[in-house]
């Protein structure tokens, strides 16, 4: 008996260190989170065919690994997005919920050097991007998805689409960039309580999570405030 004690003790501190070692490499990818507004553009500089889009990312930590998670109510292609992080030190996997609302698609790729994450599908299906590239700009304030099918030779892609996004309220609260994310270390701009004391967490995500578990986040934060 104390035997297995000793193992599932052994288990859970694994899953919390798994768990975390997954939350910080999702925290490469933290300007994800916000909320966005964009045109999407079939061919760049015309407006013929464009479309709107809106895009909400925030932490999700009620699945068996932390992951970042989109909502897009006018998605021309996908309705929602979910990207985790897999084993490789910048490799991320991703799950697209189409907006048709058919079968969910699956990509695979890296963060290269740039920040820029490329991600290919699993399995391509017809109507749909077979590589999408995200790419921040403007110090975080702008975000470009591009959106490939494949090209006329194997192994090029070509543009399908290009969504241009603007997070929303950009140019509000650069004066409280101090704020810090006591979940992820992003910018806090939700406040939380605790035992009478106010925090900050990124998104709403990252609220439930530590109003579910504000000792063991705090004593991480705390952590972490140490290493540096």
């Amino acid at each position: 008996m104390l035997g297995f004690a000793v193992l599932l003790a052994a288990m859970l501190v694994a899953d919390d260190k798994s768990s975390n070692d997954q939350k910080e490499q999702l925290s490469k990818l933290q300007l994800l989170v916000g909320q966005w507004r964009g045109v999407g553009q079939p061919q760049r500089s015309s407006t013929k065919d464009n479309w709107i889009e809106q895009a909400d990312w925030a932490w999700d930590f009620e699945k068996d690994a932390p992951s970042l998670v989109a909502k897009l109510p006018k998605g021309k292609y996908f309705s929602a997005l979910r990207l985790s992080a897999a084993p490789g030190a910048r490799d991320y996997r991703l799950a697209a919920t189409p907006a048709a609302g058919s079968e969910t698609l699956h990509y695979s790729g890296t963060l290269d050097d740039q920040n820029q994450l490329v991600l290919t599908a699993d399995q391509p299906s017809d109507g749909y991007p077979v590589r999408l590239s995200f790419r921040f700009a403007a110090g975080g304030d702008r975000l470009l998805l591009l959106l490939e099918k494949p090209g006329t030779a194997a192994g090029q892609f070509a543009r399908l689409a290009e969504v241009g996004y603007t997070r929303q309220g950009s140019g509000f609260g650069k004066n409280v960039t101090q704020r810090e994310c006591v979940v992820t270390g992003g910018l806090g701009t939700i406040e939380v309580t605790h035992n009478g004391k106010t925090y900050y967490v990124c998104c709403t995500g990252c609220r439930d999570y530590f109003n579910e578990n504000a000792e063991k986040v705090l004593a991480e934060h705390a952590a972490r405030a140490k290493s540096k």
